[in-house]
């Protein structure tokens, strides 16, 4: 009965897109109402302040060569991903619910944006956490080998492979006759998000292990100069590792309503209208604050960024 009534909905709405609507037509109620309004303010507010913090992360991370790190190349790649969010998704997904909130009808254009896009940025972030998370092992756990192996162009060509595939992978499915299909995108997304979780969880553990083992080792030995250098570096990595993990975790945060919300759609536990109109506008509010949420990470942990930061806003100002 359910995939009969949306793909009636195919006729009724934005029959000239190149992808079948899988929605349904939006019922006027004071709680629709509501949440529609909510959720064009919060993004509303959001998507300029996201927009911003990104561009700044850019702009002072790329004016001082002594920031140009691997790690920090690495964080510009996943900096590029929230732009995309903020600056492609949220606008579209602010003109989709403000339509449906003045007339009731739907922005065909913002809902093709909304739905092709959102899921391709949303990949692109989980597939550069994954590769950092890597980088961010091989840093901590195999030091020698990261330091003759692993360089800034290395690690983008990486980076851009990946981007490349899921590209290829995400547009083809898409365009295909399942693409569209919700089923689908639940078994693609609870897939690639268990790789990302046990990825970090493992890096988390090793993590935590060889810091306990090392700060004991200190305890009992005295170091030399050459020592002392070699643990600084080591306490570098160490904390470029822990902020991806926890910008990571404050990702999987953001994403989970969206994940419960697909969960609670596929076992038909609430009305498709509630689903659609409600329950998912709210978890994709909650998705797109990681764009907002991850600079703010990434400068609170990073000394040297802040530094620049102060450095930028003071010119600014003069």
């Amino acid at each position: 009965m359910r995939n009969a009534t949306l793909n009636e909905t195919n006729s009724l709405l934005c029959p000239n897109l190149p992808i079948r609507v899988t929605s349904l037509p939006y019922r006027s109620t004071p709680t629709t109402q509501i949440v529609t309004l909510v959720t064009c303010i919060i993004n509303g507010i959001s998507c300029p302040v996201a927009i911003m913090e990104n561009l700044l992360v850019f702009m002072v991370v790329l004016r001082k060569r002594n920031l140009w790190t691997v790690f920090n190349t690495s964080v510009l790649c996943l900096t590029f991903t929230d732009l995309l969010i903020a600056m492609i998704i949220q606008p579209a997904f602010i003109a989709y619910q403000t339509e449906k909130y003045i007339s009731g009808g739907y922005a065909c254009v913002p809902y093709f944006i909304k739905t092709v896009f959102e899921f391709w940025c949303v990949g692109l972030s989980f597939v550069t956490l994954a590769l950092i998370t890597l980088e961010r092992y091989v840093a901590v756990f195999k030091p020698f080998l990261y330091r003759d192996s692993v360089t800034r162009v290395r690690v983008m060509l990486v980076i851009f492979s990946g981007w490349l595939l899921w590209s290829v992978f995400s547009f083809t499915l898409r365009f295909s006759s399942f693409g569209m299909k919700l089923k689908v995108y639940s078994i693609l997304s609870s897939i690639l998000i268990t790789f990302t979780l046990l990825e970090t969880i493992f890096v988390y553990i090793r993590l935590y292990k060889i810091t306990r083992i090392k700060d004991r080792a200190v305890t009992h030995v005295s170091n030399t100069s050459e020592q002392g250098q070699n643990r600084a570096i080591d306490d570098l990595e160490t904390k470029a590792t822990k902020t991806i993990l926890i910008i990571t975790g404050a990702f999987f945060l953001c994403f989970m309503p969206t994940l419960c919300a697909s969960i609670v759609h596929q076992a038909a536990a609430v009305n498709d209208d509630v689903i659609l109109h409600v329950i998912y506008p709210l978890a994709e509010c909650a998705l797109f604050l990681t764009a907002l949420v991850n600079p703010v990470i990434y400068v609170w942990r990073n000394a040297s960024v802040r530094s620049s930061l102060k450095e930028f806003t003071k010119f600014t100002r003069n």
